[in-house]
This record gives structure tokens, sequence and C-alpha cells, in this order.
């Protein structure tokens, strides 16, 4: 009985045992295993999810679409079984595009060609993975195709482009490259320009050393060695004007030529014209000068020692030859130019012609070419500001168009809120200009000098409209573009005074002002601290050191110094600055483009470029090597 019962509960023990081991089992097979998608050569597979495994997730990448039936899958998308899903590649078509763009003037019409390689697109392979990105990866290009001309040629007769102006070679070797271009394929005709008239002068207007009779302070007969011209000699012969011939701009439209100039020329002392006008010939004995249109013959005025306090101040219409220096506080002015062979000390020389210091320069002034101080450097600010206000219109009326385009309100505001905002952050050297511009006409006038008084009231009036507030009372943008034209009017008023080439030659210069229509050269070691403006080439022969220097170009030795202040150097467009060696701090303008030297460097030669600062190899002057 005993045996039994053990033998009954052994029984039940391997049984309940073999049932854990069963389940056990059982639970191995239903082990959690997340689902899985892949990409096979190009075609989706998936594994289903084991127990309470995640379920795949799917997501589109770039350059496809991926569909569920109807619907647009943007993003990760759980994915119960492949049935419904579709996949579109998104292939990137070749494309060519063309532009046809307008000058200005409308005298020539630029093609614009854009090409772009297409490209085909293939399903990227993917291992086995829960969350499968879609990726779509380049397989293959697909070159652009050429421009059809017919397409072009419809688009510049829809414009109005004539026929005749249109270069057809060009226009279907732009179209036919299938490369990148800006072709001009139409061009107008340009008006042939008129002859203006013109005074040829035959005689020499170069000074010559006078001499001085002895015991004679001043002596206004003896015209020395100085060039001089005997009664009857022909000084100048006369060439009138000629018209030109109207051209027409791509529209067919007639292209006005400019007026010709009239010859400006008057016979002043001492000259006869003869020959209906045509001929100028000397009345008398003397040096023939050509200052603003105005030919004379004139005296000499030479004196024998210093301009001092005890001599006064030299006013004289003709040349003056000064034998000492030109002691501090005297005035020099002549109607000619002015020679000094000793030094000047914070004097003013003011001379309708050149002037020549053999000495040093010391403080004060000189003006040459003009007689009112500051109008040489007034002609080229308004230089400067016929090509900022263009500027300013081009920039306004893209602004104008890109707010129309945006729904901005801004416009109820007004032109004038509109250019204030413009002179403010993208052309802030307009009111500095203007300002500039401003307080050199500020200065007392020649009270002779009617028309040149009304011409700088007029220039002050349009500098203070962009001054300050004053924007923000301009009415229209047309206003502005009235000023302009008017600062173009008032500039060749300006430049009447300032027409005579007349140039500036002194050996040391010092905390002194020059001013000349013509060139400026310091000869000497030295030029400390000063402030230079030459209507053509500024010179400078030694170190110059602080200061602003304006020329149409400038040639130095050595510009800058270490520790010291550093030069301001500014020329037009299309004018370079060059020199033996530039130290670090020197700033440069050329035209709108400026920059500063960040290094030393030297032999080097500044121009402007594309709007950019460029340089090259410069060789001195000196050391030049004339041609064989």
């Amino acid at each position: 009985m005993t045996n039994g019962v053990s033998l009954s509960n052994l029984g039940a023990e391997s049984s309940k045992e073999l049932e854990k081991i069963t389940e056990n089992v059982v639970e191995a097979d239903q082990i959690d295993r997340e689902g899985r998608l892949a990409v096979v050569c190009g075609q989706l597979r998936m594994e289903e999810p084991q127990g309470r495994g995640a379920w795949p997730v799917i997501v589109p990448g770039p350059h496809l679409s991926l569909r569920q039936g109807d619907k647009l899958v943007t993003g990760p998308t759980i994915v119960e079984s492949l049935e419904g899903f579709s996949i579109a590649l998104q292939h990137e078509p070749p494309q060519s595009k063309f532009e046809l763009i307008v000058s200005r003037d409308r005298m020539k019409v630029t093609l614009k060609t854009r090409f772009r390689f297409g490209t085909v697109y293939k399903l990227r392979d993917e291992e086995f993975q829960q969350r499968l990105v879609l990726k779509a990866v380049p397989a293959a290009d697909v070159p652009p195709k050429p421009i059809d001309p017919a397409l072009v040629l419809a688009k510049l007769q829809e414009m109005g482009v004539q026929p005749e102006t249109v270069e057809t070679d060009l226009l279907l070797q732009a179209c036919s490259e299938c490369r990148d271009a800006d072709v001009v394929i139409a061009r107008g005709v340009a008006p042939v320009p008129p002859v203006d008239g013109r005074v040829e002068l035959v005689c020499d207007l170069k000074p010559r050393v006078p001499s001085e009779k002895e015991g004679d302070r001043v002596d206004i007969l003896d015209r020395g060695t100085y060039n001089a011209v005997n009664a009857g000699e022909v000084l100048a012969v006369l060439h009138p004007s000629e018209p030109g011939k109207p051209g027409k701009d791509v529209f067919g439209r007639e292209v006005p030529p400019r007026l010709p100039r009239p010859v400006q020329f008057t016979a002043g002392p001492g000259v006869k014209l003869i020959k209906d006008g045509r001929i100028a010939v000397a009345e008398v004995t003397g040096r023939p000068t050509f200052q603003r249109g105005v030919l004379q013959v004139n005296t000499q005025l030479v004196i024998g020692g210093n301009v001092t306090v005890a001599s006064g101040n030299v006013d004289f219409k003709g040349d003056v030859l000064i034998m000492g220096d030109v002691e501090e506080s005297l005035t020099v002015r002549a109607g000619g130019g002015v020679d000094v062979y000793g030094s000047a000390y914070h004097a003013t020389i003011i001379a309708d012609g050149g002037v020549t210091i053999a000495g040093k320069l010391i403080g004060g002034s000189v003006i040459a070419g003009i007689n009112q101080p500051g109008l040489a450097k007034a002609v080229k600010l308004l230089s400067w500001l016929d090509r900022d206000l263009d500027q300013l219109l081009f920039a306004f009326y893209q602004l104008r168009e890109h707010l129309a385009g945006s729904g901005n309100s801004f416009g109820w505001r007004g032109d004038g809120y509109l250019i204030k905002v413009l002179l403010e952050t993208r052309l802030p050297q307009i009111p500095k200009h203007f300002g500039q511009l401003h307080e050199l006409l500020s200065g007392d006038l020649d009270p002779g000098a009617e028309e040149l008084a009304k011409s700088s009231a007029a220039l002050k009036y349009i500098a203070e409209r962009f001054l300050g507030a004053a924007p923000l009372e301009i009415a229209c943008s047309e206003e502005v573009a009235r000023y302009r034209l008017q600062l173009r009017t008032l500039a060749s008023q300006l430049e009447e005074h300032v027409d005579a080439a007349a140039d500036v030659v002194v050996h040391y210069c010092q905390n002194a002002k020059i001013e000349a229509t013509g060139n400026v050269t310091v000869a000497g070691l030295l030029i400390y601290d000063c402030e230079i403006t030459a209507g053509k080439t500024l010179e400078l022969g030694g170190q110059c050191r602080s200061g602003s220097y304006t020329g149409s170009s400038i040639y130095a030795q050595v510009v800058g110094s270490t520790g010291m202040g550093a030069p301001s150097l500014t020329v037009c467009d299309g004018g370079v600055i060059a020199a033996r060696r530039f130290c670090s701090g020197v700033r440069l303008r050329i035209g709108s483009v400026q920059g500063t030297i960040g290094t030393d460097c030297a032999n080097r030669l500044f121009y402007a470029s594309d709007g950019e600062l460029h340089s090259r190899h410069y060789q001195s002057r000196r050391e030049a090597v004339p041609p064989a």
C-alpha cells in the first residue's frame, strides 16, 4: 500500500514537470520580434513582427513620392502590409532657359542663356530594418536641349525690337551651344557725335626764367627770358563746330546726337582776330596766356626780393615772378602764373595759371587755375554725386517694386520716406558728399562773380534737400531726377571757372592746402599733413605722411609711416594710385570703391574693377626705361 502511494505520487510529479517543459517550449517559439522592411533590387520587402514585436515604419525621402492607395505619405507611416503601397521617383528634368535684357539706353539687347542638366533617380537598396527611410540616388544625367531660336525671335518681335538690329549668327550660336552665356544679339545704330568747336593754339605757353634789370625792385617791362611773342605772330586758329548725325535704338526710335560745343574763345587784351574771326594774332609783344577761353598777351611783374608786410599784398592781372620768399600772412594774386624762387610761409597764393615754388611751402594755401577756393574739389564732388544719384534712383525703383509685389504698406508714407531709408542704409555717401559740397560753397565769394554766386546758391539749396530730415519732404522720385539734371547744368557752370589746366610744383610741403585744376607735383623728400586736390595727376616725390590727397591719378614714392596718422588718397573713376611703398593703414578710394592697406607693400599700383580694389606691380617713373 505504501509502495503504491509512492508510485502514484511519482507519476503525478512527472506529469507536472512534463507540462512545464512543454509550456516553456511554446513560450520560446513565441519570442517578440520586430517587423522589418528592406529594399531589394528596387522592390519593397517586408518581414512581419512576431509576438509583441514593433511593426515596421516607412519614411519617404527626397526625390520620390510614397503613396498608400490614393493617399500621399509625407511622414513616418506604420506598415501592416505592403499591399497598396507605391513608390514614384521624382526625376529632375533638364532646363534650357533664356532672358532678354534691354540696356538702359535701349541701344542693345542681351540674350542671357542658362542651362542645367537633369537627373534620373533610382531607389537605393536597403538592408532589413524596423525604420526604413526610402532614399533615391542619382542614376544618370540628362543633358539640356538647345534653345529654339524661334522662341527668342518671337520674344524679340513681341518686345518691338527691329529685325535689322538683330545679329542672327550670335543668336543661333548662343542658343545651340548649351552653355551659360550673356551675348549681345541686337544693337542699335549709335549717333555720330558732333565735332566740337575748338581752339588750336599754335603759340608756346610754357614759361621761361626771366631776368631783372639791376637795381630795379619791380620791372614790368623787362620780360627777360620768358616765352614771348612779337606783334603780328599767329597765336591760335579757331575751328568751328559741326553737327552730328542721329542714330536709332533697337526699337527703331531716333537717337539724336548731342549738341556740338561752340568754340569757347575770347580775344583778350593784346590779341586781334582776323580772317572772319578764325585766326588770332598778337597785337603787342608779350607773353600769351589762355585761361577760361580768353587768349591775351600780358606783360610781366617781377619782384626782385621778398614779398613782405612792407611791400604789401600783390595783385596783378598777368604773371608774377618773385625772386625771394612770400612771408607770413601775405597774399599773392595773379591773373597768370606765379613763380616763387624762394619759399612761402603761411601765405596765400591764388593764380589763374600755374604756381611754382622752388623752396618750401609751410602752412597757408596755393590755388591754381581758379579764383575761388574749393571749386576744384566741388567739381569732383559733383561728378561723384551724379553717379550717386543714379544709384539712388535705381535702388528706389527696385525697392518700390519689391514692396508693391510683397503687399507691404510702406508706400503710404511717400517716396521721401523710402529715399530717406535708402540714404541711411545703402547710400550714406550721398548726404556726406552733399555736406562737403555745402561746406565748400559756404565761404565768401568774389564780389564780382555774380554768376558763380547764383550757381553756388542753387547748389547749396539742392544740397540741403538731402541733409538731415529734409529728404522726407521730397514729394516723388521725379524730384530727385530733376535735381540730378540741375546738378549737371550747375557743374558745367562751375567748370567754366576751373577749365584752365593750371599746374602746381613745390619742393617741400607741410601743413598746407593746394588746389589746382591741372597737375600737382611735390618734388622734395617730405609731404606732411597737407590737403592737396589736383584736377589731373598728383605726383608725390617723397614720403607722404598724414593728410588727404585727391587727383585723377596719384603717383608717390612712400605713402604713410609707422606711428603717425595715415594719409587718405582719392582718385576719380578710371584713375590709379601707385607708390614705391605703402604703409599699413593708408586709406584708398578710387571712384566709389574704397579700402585700407592692411600690411606694408612695395611697388604696387591700385585700380578699381568690378566694384573692388585690385593691384598690380608698379614700376616707378624714375625707374622706367625709355623706349628704344
